[in-house]
């Protein structure tokens, strides 16, 4: 497999962590807000939102334990989701779905008796009437003109990054969202000690990640969209077992797993061994200054 853990190298992978993060409970804290200014799902492609509501379910089944349906139904489920959320709902923001129906099965918006379509919209519309959302719309600023920040600025917003994505690993939250960013600051500051040897071997684990997951969606998929994705479980097994190369959207999805993989063991040494990566990183504030400068 001919593949490479390349960093980005770019400025704008330096963001703030709460515009991107996908998929997670929107947490009490100052600028919670900043998840609004994502894009509305409107302004996406169907099979973005498809893919959230797919993961959200299969996820809410999961959560509670319950008997999985039948293929025809979790292929109706899905897909009439989906068509409502965008139809009915279109400036609500992608992350924002898995955690309307993580808090909806958690009965934060009451009872409900099994899972349907409209049990399931339900969690949506309490989620956009619900207080915390109402106060966030309210503390949405004004948009002006964005200036770049300077590099005091950018080092302190990436090294917030880096402290969240340790403190999303120590409450068992999801880092995959912020890996890409996290991990190429760390590397920058020649914090990430790896090989090139355990970085390859970080892809293949990545891409044997990736094949299980494929299959997982293949068993939720419709029926119009199961041969592309058998096609991708068929490139990524062969990139394994006879190393040929695979397409440019298979290799970055590779490339973007291995980062959560190189950033997950990272943190995982960092709890283990005590560190205080506050401190390590802000050691490292004139390497980054010497490096962007």
């Amino acid at each position: 497999m001919d593949m490479r853990l390349e960093i980005g190298g770019q400025r704008s992978e330096v963001r703030s962590l709460k515009s991107e993060e996908k998929g997670q409970q929107l947490a009490v804290t100052d600028g919670g807000w900043k998840i609004l200014k994502q894009q509305m799902i409107r302004h996406l492609p169907k099979r973005d939102v498809f893919n959230a509501v797919l993961i959200s379910v299969a996820k809410a089944f999961a959560d509670l334990n319950m008997k999985d349906t039948s293929e025809n139904d979790r292929d109706y489920l899905v897909n009439e989701l989906t068509d409502n959320i965008i139809k009915r709902h279109p400036s609500i923001r992608l992350s924002e779905i898995p955690d309307a129906i993580s808090l909806g099965i958690r009965g934060k918006y009451g009872e409900f008796f099994g899972f349907s379509v409209v049990t399931f919209e339900k969690f949506i519309e309490q989620y956009l009437l619900s207080e915390k959302r109402t106060e966030l719309v309210k503390q949405l600023p004004q948009d002006h003109e964005q200036k770049v920040p300077d590099l005091q600025t950018q080092f302190d917003t990436a090294k917030y990054n880096v402290l969240q994505a340790l403190l999303r690993k120590t409450t068992g939250k999801d880092i995959e969202v912020i890996s890409s960013s996290v991990y190429s600051f760390l590397d920058r500051l020649k914090l990430l000690p790896f090989t090139a040897g355990e970085k390859y071997d970080m892809m293949a684990d990545a891409t044997r990640e990736l094949i299980a997951e494929l299959k997982f969606k293949l068993t939720l998929a419709p029926p119009t969209e199961r041969q592309n994705i058998k096609k991708d479980i068929e490139a990524y097994t062969k990139a394994i077992t006879e190393h040929s190369n695979v397409n440019d959207r298979l290799y970055n999805l590779v490339i973007l797993r291995s980062k959560k993989l190189a950033l997950d063991a990272f943190l995982n040494n960092v709890m283990m061994e005590g560190i205080d990566l506050d401190k390590l990183v802000e050691s490292k504030r004139g390497v980054f200054l010497d490096v962007m400068g």
